[in-house]
């Protein structure tokens, strides 16, 4: 697991996406009363996902060049495997993912922030730190599963108003330095029909489709980001 893992979930959970449009516009905090974090990042208001951390003077001008880690995924707490945990959907519960699912939620995530990230003359996929390479920290943490992966995968239907939640996190890092430039992140539910008393139908099918639709909104969200940075002028 990554080292910057305790540091995220314990520094902030909830950061957010500076340089999206947003109404106010995003604004870095300055000042005395600037909420600063322990490796110098500067809260950013007005973010459009929960919250965001950047650099005072982030500027990704020099990276035209991204290495993409491993995605981390991270229980919000331990889970259970077992069909017959209380809590059940929608309670107190929060059920394993088998090896093949787990597999899958970090493979739809690395292929939504790569398609993201590259499309449209974006950025190059390299291997190696070099002073034009931005590396990119991906983490699914504060996982929660509401019902049995068994009945996902299984013949039982199963129905559920919201079947997981999930914060994402993403940082950016100088990748020859190490150096933290932003580190930005959101909570969400992928269930697209549950809610307000409705129930959703929780199959392998409608679970891809919903966990695509979310992670590609917010690699989206990610991209359009840091191409407003790179689109504001030097100082």
């Amino acid at each position: 697991m990554k080292s910057h893992l305790k540091a995220v979930t314990t520094a902030g959970i909830l950061v957010g996406l500076a340089g999206c449009a947003a109404t106010p516009p995003p604004t870095v905090q300055t000042g005395p009363e600037a909420e600063v974090t322990v490796d110098g990042l500067y809260r950013v208001d007005n973010s459009v996902m929960a919250l965001a951390y950047v650099k005072p003077d982030l500027n990704l001008q020099s990276y035209t060049k991204l290495m993409i880690d491993d995605v981390v995924v991270a229980y919000k707490k331990d889970p259970t495997s077992r069909r017959d945990s209380p809590g059940g959907a929608g309670g107190g519960a929060n059920y394993a993912l088998s090896p093949h699912q787990m597999d899958v939620l970090k493979s739809l995530f690395q292929e939504a922030v790569v398609k993201e990230l590259t499309k449209d003359n974006g950025y190059q996929l390299v291997d190696a730190p070099a002073p034009d390479v931005l590396r990119v920290d991906c983490y699914l943490i504060d996982l929660v599963v509401k019902v049995p992966t068994q009945n996902v995968t299984g013949r039982q239907q199963t129905f559920a108003s919201s079947y997981a939640e999930v914060t994402v996190v993403f940082e950016l890092h100088d990748s020859e330095s190490e150096e933290v430039l932003a580190r930005v992140a959101d909570r969400g539910d992928p269930t697209t029909t549950g809610g307000a008393g409705n129930l959703a139908s929780v199959s392998s099918a409608f679970v891809r489709t919903d966990l695509t639709r979310m992670f590609e909104y917010w690699a989206g969200l990610l991209r359009e980001g840091m191409d407003k940075i790179n689109e504001a002028p030097l100082p």
